[in-house]
């Protein structure tokens, strides 16, 4: 069944809750929002906040045991908790697909990476073998990589990490899906190349008219490439809304300090770099307050005993969770 509604995406109080030694690990907890056709929205946090989790649970990638999923995915009109596998691999590719943040273990090292590609136009298109190849070049072209049909016969190690991650959204782009995933694309290659694949992916977006996720911890990734922002903390939202919003007018100070530690391309050479005090929260150790009460210096003893909803904050589509909100500013 498929959808021609407005909304490609819609995430309904999904919760993913693995079972562990210590006890239950909520890794997402009730997230919701949705996404629009040929939009690019930016999941964002530290590292442990649930992004890839969230991502991964959105694609049905969770593991067979050991762990819960409730709430809804609904991705053009498919059903994906509680999908069967044959479900799931039917949407794979097709509907969505991911681009995974190291490309040596997304890509075979003995595989040559034209017959990567290959085998998921055959498998997921039914492709002859030759159709399969001439398509795969095509799509090494697409990506950008020069002399594609030479390249087509190279192995991933031939390839620099930047060659690499554009073979990783060939493969993704190979069934033309609705939605691209993306966590972290970009980590691990310089500021160069990174700017490149991110230039990459906008243009595929609006050339397939393709919706995307980006999942990043790095907020000046998402700053000129998104229309929306979806700040996670603990496995939770603390803050969402456009992208204008949430960096010029956002109210949680868990907002505050990712913005204040991403580096500025106007600091100084060898400037440090500000950190956000404290340390991630133990997820298997939440109490019933604000997860970020611990590390935040506008904390109060409400903060420590009752957790914030999400709350409206007063554009559209701008909410936040927190009892102490920072007051709003001018936007400069």
């Amino acid at each position: 069944m498929s959808s021609e509604s407005h909304e490609l995406l819609v995430v309904k109080n999904l919760s993913t809750t693995f079972t562990t030694m210590g006890g239950p690990l909520p890794a997402v907890a009730d997230v919701s929002f949705t996404l629009a056709r040929n939009e690019t929205i930016g999941i964002v946090g530290e590292s442990g906040s649930g992004k890839t989790v969230l991502s991964r649970t959105i694609m049905g990638l969770q593991p067979r045991t050991n762990v819960s999923v409730t709430g809804s995915v609904l991705l053009n009109g498919n059903e994906m908790v509680g999908a069967s596998e044959a479900a799931k691999r039917a949407l794979w590719g097709t509907e969505v697909a991911m681009v995974f943040q190291d490309p040596m273990t997304s890509l075979n090292p003995v595989m040559r990476v034209g017959k990567q590609i290959d085998e998921s136009l055959r498998v997921r298109l039914g492709m002859s073998k030759n159709d399969a190849k001439a398509r795969a070049i095509e799509l090494l072209e697409l990506v950008g990589i020069p002399s594609p049909a030479q390249r087509y016969m190279a192995y991933p190690g031939q390839l620099s990490g930047g060659m690499r991650q554009r073979v990783v959204i060939a493969i993704a782009l190979a069934g033309s899906p609705n939605l691209l995933m993306a966590d972290e694309p970009t980590t691990g290659l310089d500021v160069t190349i990174q700017a490149q694949i991110l230039n990459l992916l906008d243009d595929l977006k609006d050339r397939m008219k393709m919706s995307v996720v980006l999942v990043t911890h790095d907020l000046g990734v998402v700053a000129t490439r998104t229309s929306r922002i979806v700040v996670m903390y603990a496995g939770r939202i603390v803050e969402t809304g456009s992208t204008r919003d949430v960096f010029h007018r956002h109210r949680m100070p868990y907002t505050r300090a990712l913005l204040e530690s991403s580096p500025k391309v106007s600091n100084a050479s060898h400037t440090r770099l500000v950190t956000i005090p404290g340390r991630p929260p133990n997820l298997l150790k939440l109490t019933d307050g604000c997860s970020f009460a611990p590390r935040c210096s506008f904390a109060t003893d409400k903060c420590h005993t009752q957790r914030p909803e999400l709350e409206a904050a007063g554009e559209p589509g701008h909410a936040f969770a927190c009892w102490n909100p920072l007051p709003t500013t001018t936007e400069p």
